[in-house]
């Protein structure tokens, strides 16, 4: 397996939550969070990721030792070299666990030409392949490609609901659109729930090919 330099794993010191993901970047990163907060509008229900830390998850690993960290990111970046950096495009609206009970709002990830993202699936499947190698199973529900823009901590407005299940949610008759990037580069991230909601710290980066 191909060693990670130190330099490049950020350390911890004690047991962390984290998962798998890539970061949504640039003017994407702009759009994404807009949505969030559009969809929000004056609703205090819905509560809105700051931009920078808007992702899409691929695996989540949960509570994880300080001594397994150099393991993950050498797995990690074994499976990415392997895959090609590609395109995707965010479209459409969603929600968890659906439009007339959101506790979860999302944006859909296609492939540019539409249809469902067949390189970042396979780029999951072969992350959970060798997660598994270092005794991380994948998590058994289907892998749905999203990025969530906004979280509902209550009942939200008619207006939400309307929006999430109206013609630009995914498959509607105008689905939202905001446009594509090219994914190069897969990170294990922490989740640290003492910071401000929805605050993540890279531990670890590994290049796509």
């Amino acid at each position: 397996m191909a060693r990670v330099p130190a330099g490049r794993v950020r350390p911890v010191k004690h047991l962390v939550r984290t998962f798998v993901g890539i970061r949504c970047g640039g003017p994407c990163q702009r759009r994404l969070h807009q949505a969030g907060v559009d969809l929000k509008g004056d609703d205090p229900a819905l509560k809105v990721p700051a931009a920078q830390d808007l992702h899409l998850t691929l695996h989540y690993l949960g509570s994880t030792p300080p001594e397994d960290i150099a393991d993950i990111a050498e797995a990690l970046e074994e499976a990415a070299e392997q895959h090609a950096p590609f395109e995707i495009v965010y479209r459409g609206l969603g929600a968890f666990p659906d439009a007339a009970r959101p506790r979860v709002a999302w944006v859909g990830i296609e492939d540019p030409d539409g249809g469902p993202p067949t390189a970042l699936i396979a780029l999951q499947r072969a992350l959970g392949r060798a997660l598994r190698e270092v005794g991380y199973r994948p998590e058994r529900r289907a892998f749905h490609p999203h990025v969530t823009v906004a979280r509902v901590h209550r009942h939200p407005s008619e207006r939400v609901l309307e929006t999430l299940g109206g013609p630009l949610a995914l498959g509607g008759a105008q689905p939202m659109d905001l446009g594509g990037e090219m994914l190069s580069e897969v990170k294990l991230i922490l989740s640290d729930p003492g910071q401000r909601p929805y605050h993540y710290i890279d531990l670890t980066t590994v290049e796509l090919g």
